[in-house]
């Protein structure tokens, strides 16, 4: 099977002939290994790719080293990079009534942003000033060119909570909230229907790939960081909204959350999404409890990025690798880390991971 007959058989829970290996690399050791060549600046997105179509069947968020250091951006938020990790430090305002003054302006700004800009955490992406329009189908093949055979996801897929209260920050979000529900809800109803707009918009969105990551972070380790009462009213409408975009254009969706979800998991699946990643077992989120109450449901990812692939031993690894593999009976699995192979990931328990996913086979298998 090729990586996308591979992908695909695991998203219908079809036979495969082996366990298809996802995940989100962020390794310099990683790529050296596979490629024979130290990581650069220059180089990593090079490595990365040519890792990636060495050892994975799908994989998101393809990116190299980010830039290094301190830069503003167009709507006042000054933020710091190092290697693949960019955060804000820095927002155009301190009062609650300056954020929500940021709020309405940043509705309009919604409103005249080219279809095709994707509007996250870190505002307006995908929106070039140069004489050559962007063409969102065109970048995503040449990069999807570069990994070989190998599925790359469609762009992650905002749903805009998330994105709200991180321009915000969750403290001033909360406190935004509760000054003016009406306009934070608004908000987040602008931001949802650019993205849907955006996910209609694509031209030949399954040619492109079989499947979206749609995501919303909205836990920690021992529940979500909102009640489940004002996430069925400010989550779930549009969730299910952009999942009914992505379904239209034949593509499946995986929704990612970190953190603790069983409080909202049955109003997750009722959606409509297909599947559901990373799976943390540190958040009770454990592969096999949620194939056995959500059989439907494909799973993403499930190995532990926290501390089994950190500090655990690679016999560790293999045996909670077969243990994921042998509950789920290898259907409807996409096998990968928690969240990411990260740099605090041992080498050799990512290569046991993989190794062990290469070797499984259904018990009484002879193949």
């Amino acid at each position: 099977m090729t990586a996308r007959e591979r992908v695909e058989a695991a998203l219908s829970f079809e036979p495969v002939d082996r366990v298809p290996l996802y995940d989100l690399i962020q390794h310099p050791e990683l790529l050296e290994h596979c490629t024979g060549r130290a990581p650069t600046v220059e180089n990593s997105l090079e490595l990365l790719c040519e890792t990636i179509a060495a050892s994975l069947d799908a994989t998101r968020g393809v990116a190299g080293f980010g830039r290094s250091g301190s830069w503003r951006d167009e709507e006042g938020f000054l933020y710091e990079g190092e290697w693949w990790t960019s955060w804000i430090v820095e927002r155009p305002f301190r009062e609650v009534t300056e954020a929500l003054a940021f709020v309405r302006s940043a509705i309009d700004r919604l409103d005249s942003l080219p279809t095709e800009a994707v509007y996250t955490f870190f505002g307006p992406g995908n929106v070039t000033t140069g004489a050559e329009p962007y063409d969102a189908r065109d970048a995503f093949l040449a990069l999807r060119k570069r990994l070989g055979g190998a599925v790359l996801f469609h762009m992650e897929s905002p749903v805009g909570l998330d994105t709200a209260f991180h321009r915000l920050g969750l403290d001033t979000f909360c406190y935004a909230y509760a000054e003016d529900p009406g306009l934070l809800s608004e908000w987040l109803e602008a931001l949802n229907r650019h993205e849907v707009a955006r996910v209609r918009a694509l031209r030949g969105a399954l040619e492109m790939s079989p499947a979206a990551l749609v995501y919303s972070d909205i836990a920690d380790s021992k529940a979500t960081i909102f009640s489940p009462a004002f996430l069925r009213k400010e989550l779930m409408p549009r969730l299910e909204r952009l999942v009914a975009a992505w379904h239209e254009q034949g593509v499946r969706v995986i929704f990612h959350s970190d953190g603790n979800l069983w409080d909202v998991l049955d109003d997750l699946v009722a959606t409509g999404i297909d599947g559901l990643n990373p799976l943390e077992p540190l958040s009770t989120m454990d592969a096999v409890q949620v194939r056995a109450r959500y059989p439907k449901l494909v799973l993403a990812g499930g190995i532990d990025a926290s501390q089994l692939l950190c500090y655990g031993t690679p016999a560790q690894v293999r045996l909670e690798v077969e243990r994921v593999l042998d509950a789920t009976q290898g259907r409807g699995i996409l096998l990968g880390s928690s969240t990411e192979i990260h740099p605090a990931c041992a080498l050799g328990n990512v290569l046991a991971m993989w190794e062990a996913a290469h070797a499984w086979r259904p018990r009484g298998s002879t193949g």
